[in-house]
Order: C-alpha cells, then structure tokens, then sequence
C-alpha cells in the first residue's frame, strides 16, 4: 500500500486530516546520575532560568520537574 491509497476515516466520516509518521530510534537518552543532579542544580541558579537550561541539554522545561 502506498501513501496515496492511504485513505483514513475518522469516527464522524471525515477524512483525517493529520497523520504523522514516526520512523527511526527515538531521542531516549541516558543520563547517569552526576548529569541529572548537575543539570537540576543548573536550573536553581538564580541567574539563569529554566528554560534556558533546558535549551543548553535539548531538555523541555517541563522535563526538569519530572
């Protein structure tokens, strides 16, 4: 089957009009302890904020209150 005989219907009968693909590892990473608590630490300085540090790891912010 190919992409354009693709046809998706959703509960109500209209076409789906959002399909996303998801291919390849994903970004799981593991960080060992010391990382963890150096890169929380970093996110308490009151000089920088929480996004910011996120941005430095490729974190999302709400990944630094999990």
């Amino acid at each position: 089957m190919t992409i354009s005989e693709l046809r998706l219907k959703s509960r109500d009968e209209e076409p789906v009009r959002r399909l996303e693909l998801f291919t390849g590892a994903g970004r799981r990473r593991e960080w060992l302890p010391e990382e963890k608590a150096r890169i929380v630490a970093a996110s308490y300085e009151t000089a920088v904020s929480v996004s910011a540090v996120a941005r430095r790891y490729a974190l999302s912010p709400q990944q630094l209150f999990a």
